[in-house]
């Protein structure tokens, strides 16, 4: 079974009504993906094979808030990927950069994280859930951060002897360059600051991502779309 579908059955199993369950599948998905990310960088090298070479994969959101764009790009550079995006049709259109692998990955965990998000914040009794929503994603895109962070102070080595860095410093290049070649006019998409309407929602959002599983082991297209975007 390919890494992808035992993951997606994993996250399928996120969704139980039994929260001892679901927690352990959220566990177990995490574990696969951070060993499926180490043994990936212990097979790169300047003859990748079709599967490992640099392409995209797009993917389409009904929501257009900021904060889902800002998930989805922490996910993509944890996993190997660059992230850009365009929007129309009140659509978000997601393109993510990288392996054939690391880009379903980084897909997946993107909508599992951004739904996680939701579904807390449906749980929130205060006045406004966008502000609960956006507290929550950039709590979330920190700790992504640094769980990256980490795999690169750490400096593990590979069994060809490239360390996690130098990986992502590789890979880097490699997708910047693809993003040059593909999307010559792209901008750098820019972190800002949040317009926040409820402070009190916005903590009880930061609180609550505190709460979204993260294994520490880590380390279609619109006429209409515009503003095409890169991180």
């Amino acid at each position: 079974m390919k890494i992808a579908e035992k993951i997606q059955k994993l996250l399928a199993l996120t969704e139980s009504s039994n929260e001892h369950e679901a927690a352990l599948a959220a566990e177990k998905a995490h574990a696969l993906l951070a060993e499926h990310n180490l043994s990936m960088a212990q097979v790169e090298s300047a003859t990748a094979n079709k599967q490992d070479a640099i392409g995209h994969t797009t993917a389409t959101s009904k929501m257009g808030a900021r904060w889902v764009r800002g998930v989805w790009q922490a996910t993509a550079r944890l996993y190997f990927c660059e992230y850009l995006y365009s929007s129309g049709n009140h659509k978000t259109y997601h393109y993510v950069v990288g392996s054939e692998a690391n880009t379903a990955i980084t897909c997946q965990m993107a909508e599992f994280f951004t739904q996680s998000v939701v579904k807390m914040s449906r749980g929130y009794t205060g006045k406004s859930q966008g502000s609960f929503r956006t507290g929550c994603a950039q709590r979330l895109v920190k700790r992504l951060d640094e769980m990256r962070e980490l795999a690169q102070e750490q400096g593990a080595a590979t069994s060809c002897g490239t360390t996690l860095p130098a990986l992502y410093e590789k890979t880097k290049e490699q997708l910047d360059n693809y993003v040059s070649d593909t999307w010559p006019n792209s901008k750098a998409l820019a972190r800002r600051g949040a317009n926040i309407a409820d402070v009190d929602a916005y903590s009880a959002g930061r609180n609550a991502a505190n709460a979204i599983g993260l294994n520490q082991q880590t380390t279609h297209n619109s006429s209409k779309a515009k503003e095409l975007t890169h991180g």
